[in-house]
């Protein structure tokens, strides 16, 4: 479960990276001629169809984004903090010589 939020998260931010910089006609056709999902013409509903498709990860919307001449930030893979340990349970403290 944890996967599905940290993807929705990542599409949500190269999402925001993409808008203004594709037009929406291309992004419902990728949707459509890929997935065989379909999108009203507005952002917000491209936006929700993408970020609640389980078909459509996060590597499909960046290569997507490669392919219509827009980089994506690699900040976006960072969106989620890293799970919550233990102090002291990730490994050696500092100042430990082993």
């Amino acid at each position: 479960m944890h996967d599905n939020l940290r993807n929705k998260a990542i599409k949500e931010a190269l999402l925001s990276q993409l808008k203004g910089k594709v037009s929406l006609d291309d992004i419902i056709e990728w949707l459509w001629d890929d997935f065989g999902l379909r999108a009203k013409r507005s952002w917000d509903d491209v936006k929700r169809v993408i970020i609640s498709s389980d078909e459509i990860l996060p590597q499909d919307v960046a290569t997507f984004m490669i392919d219509e001449g827009v980089t994506p930030d690699e900040g976006a893979w960072d969106v989620l903090p890293a799970p919550r340990r233990l102090r002291g349970s990730s490994g050696p403290e500092e100042g430990d010589s082993r």
